[in-house]
């Protein structure tokens, strides 16, 4: 295949519409992971775009914790499978890179996530553990998403746009959705989850 060939593989206009589309659902497919934890064990659970909890309020169970994180990851394996079996590379790129970010994200500015100090707290494990079970994961996806380029000859500029675009319609849009969504349409749970933290608008 040559880099020409690669033109096709990829559609950018596709690829930047998914990337969006993905970048302003991935917190909310996040939360539904959580949820369906929940109901799994026998919970009744409701989310709002940036936060799950069972009904009644009360202890949350491993699988529904576990369920947020496990998600986006699923997705991402998913998509990486199809990345190397050549199908739809435009929709299924952003797909993975998105999900793979879903952890990376909080570790890179050194935050360890509730889910992960719950999960380790209820196997009475070390509280980092999780965090490098995910951030194993995740490097991993990544490193099989930035061979698949060169697998596919996929020249270094479309590459970089290729991880690019997404990361950034990520942080965008889910900065969007925390911070206009969660802040005004649910900010009850907005309260719940970041306190004083306001937007200025």
């Amino acid at each position: 295949m040559t880099d020409g060939k690669s033109v096709s593989i990829v559609n950018f206009k596709t690829l930047t519409l998914v990337s969006i589309f993905a970048g302003f659902f991935h917190i909310p497919f996040h939360e539904f992971g959580h949820v369906m934890g929940f109901w799994m064990t026998g919970h009744r659970a409701a989310m709002s775009y940036a936060r799950a909890w069972p009904i009644p309020d009360g202890p949350e169970p491993f699988l529904g914790v576990l369920g947020g994180p496990l998600f986006p990851m699923i997705l991402a394996v998913v998509s990486v499978l199809m990345i190397y079996r050549r199908c739809n590379l435009s929709v299924f790129y952003p797909l993975a890179i998105v999900g793979s970010f879903d952890r990376l994200a909080h570790y890179l500015i050194g935050r360890l996530p509730s889910d992960e100090a719950t999960l380790a707290n209820t196997m009475e494990w070390e509280p980092h553990t999780f965090k490098y079970i995910f951030l194993a994961v995740e490097l991993l996806l990544l490193s099989l998403v930035a061979l698949s380029s060169l697998r596919n000859r996929i020249n270094f500029k479309k590459a970089a746009l290729i991880v690019l675009i997404p990361i950034l319609c990520f942080c965008v849009l889910s900065g969007l959705g925390l911070f206009v969504v969660e802040q005004f349409v649910f900010p009850e749970q907005f309260r719940i989850q970041f306190g004083h933290i306001r937007l200025l608008l």
